[in-house]
């Protein structure tokens, strides 16, 4: 039984302290997740071409190339994609309200009351996206989506529609936070002080769906395996791989830093993906909160994903990100051809000078199917069990907006962030509905 909807102003600190949401367990094999798309009209306000629109819908959602489905199909590598709930894509519902305000809570009362209606009911999905035409709306927002729940609010003007806020708010519901940088003065950690800037390393930082999801996003939702993602016990020195790109063995190396962690990752080009995001980054998990990483900037500049070059930020040869109160220190040696040699000191205790041999690709040109990598962890590695993860919260979870304009990066309006604001609205809700609307207001 879900809850009544009931709203009040806090602020956007209240927010990051009212909950964390429940941490999204992906499987160990392919995993298919249903999503309910309903199409959705006002008294005032209707789909002029609701056949159009159906394909459309189809098509981004579902379709073999540049949709919802593709996207998280390729950042996951088959772990996880999404199909049609059995009820397909729904004909215009028709809501008894008016456009006028874009009351989300209303709107997704009455779209789950119709649902319940027709038979649809929460066993019959994983995700419900509420799609309705945004002529006279007036929404200040882009898209919607709960975080760690499983509704997405998605306005649509004219024919078409933005993946960018498509796939972000997709990540919302796998428990993604808006990804921010924290400015760290001379690779110093202790040093390090949060920003409103965000890393454009994910399209959950305003890199567009262009950008694959970070190291941290991806331990969150366990689509690393243990050998890819690298829990450092002790001191050691690590060949790193490009986190989407061939070849087998290291993708990550996850550090403990104090109460946190610190995630360091190699991006390069791969496929539909990152094809202005290269070289080396770090990301601090605050207290082991993958979902809430943020990346570790040496900088002092945006880096927006469209200037610049690709690796402006990255932690170039020679840079040692190091914390003398928690006796850690991080050092790239080499880095290039998609991969590094990153040396991990703790404790107090020097790396080794260099990493152990890489062992041989297997081979699978006989014809067998590809298996699973078998590289061991490197030295001072521990072997990858469950990734550490926040306690759950209660059956309420946060809604956060989408931190894109269009499929694009868009600077961040003078005087404010481009994802978080100052307030925010909470709404207690249930399994599936909004419980948090993070204010993330943007110019449209």
């Amino acid at each position: 039984m879900r809850l009544s909807p009931r709203t009040l102003l806090i602020s956007a600190t209240a927010v990051a302290l009212a909950g964390i949401a429940a941490p999204v367990q992906a499987a160990d094999s392919p995993q298919e997740r249903r999503v309910q798309v309903v199409m959705v009209n006002f008294s005032d306000s209707t789909f002029p071409d609701p056949g159009a629109t159906k394909s459309l819908l189809q098509k981004s959602y579902f379709g073999e190339n540049k949709s919802l489905t593709s996207y998280y199909n390729e950042v996951t590598r088959g772990a996880t994609t999404f199909e049609a709930a059995g009820g397909g894509i729904l004909d215009p519902i028709e809501l008894p309200m008016s456009a006028a305000g874009c009351d989300s809570s209303k709107i997704s009362d009455l779209t789950y009351q119709a649902l319940e209606k027709k038979g649809i009911t929460e066993e019959d999905y994983e995700h419900v996206s509420i799609v309705f035409p945004n002529q006279k709306t007036d929404c200040d927002y882009l898209a919607l989506g709960s975080v760690g729940g499983g509704t997405t609010w998605m306005p649509i003007d004219g024919a078409e529609i933005s993946m960018t806020a498509l796939v972000h708010e997709f990540g919302h519901n796998f428990g993604y936070s808006h990804q921010l940088r924290e400015r760290c003065a001379s690779a110093d950690l202790a040093s390090c002080k949060a920003s409103e800037d965000t890393s454009h390393k994910t399209p959950m930082g305003g890199g567009g769906w262009a950008a694959g999801l970070t190291a941290p996003e991806l331990i969150h939702s366990k689509w690393l395996s243990g050998d890819e993602a690298v829990k450092v016990a002790k001191s050691g020195t690590y060949t790193v791989r490009s986190l989407y790109g061939s070849g087998t063995g290291v993708r990550a190396l996850d550090i403990p830093l104090g109460e946190d962690r610190l995630v360091v990752e190699v991006r390069g080009a791969s496929g539909t993906v990152d094809g202005r995001i290269s070289g080396v980054h770090a990301y601090r998990a605050p207290k082991g909160d993958y979902a809430e990483a943020a990346l570790v900037d040496t900088t002092d500049a945006d880096h927006w994903s469209d200037k610049g070059e690709a690796d402006a930020d990255a932690l170039a040869e020679g840079t040692t990100l190091t914390d003398a109160g928690e006796k850690v220190s991080v050092k790239v040696l080499a880095s290039g051809g998609g991969k590094a040699t990153v040396a991990v000191s703790l404790d107090g205790v020097p790396a080794p000078a260099e990493a152990p041999a890489e062992k041989p690709a297997q081979d699978t040109s006989s014809g067998d199917s590809a298996q699973k990598p078998t590289d061991k962890p490197a030295s001072g590695a521990e072997p990858q069990t469950e990734s550490e993860q926040p306690a759950p919260a209660s059956d309420d979870e946060e809604l956060a907006e989408t931190g894109a304009e269009s499929d694009t990066a868009v600077p961040v309006a003078a005087g404010g962030a481009l994802l978080l604001a100052l307030g925010a609205v909470f709404a207690a809700r249930g399994r599936r509905r909004a419980a948090t609307v993070r204010s993330g207001r943007h110019s449209r």
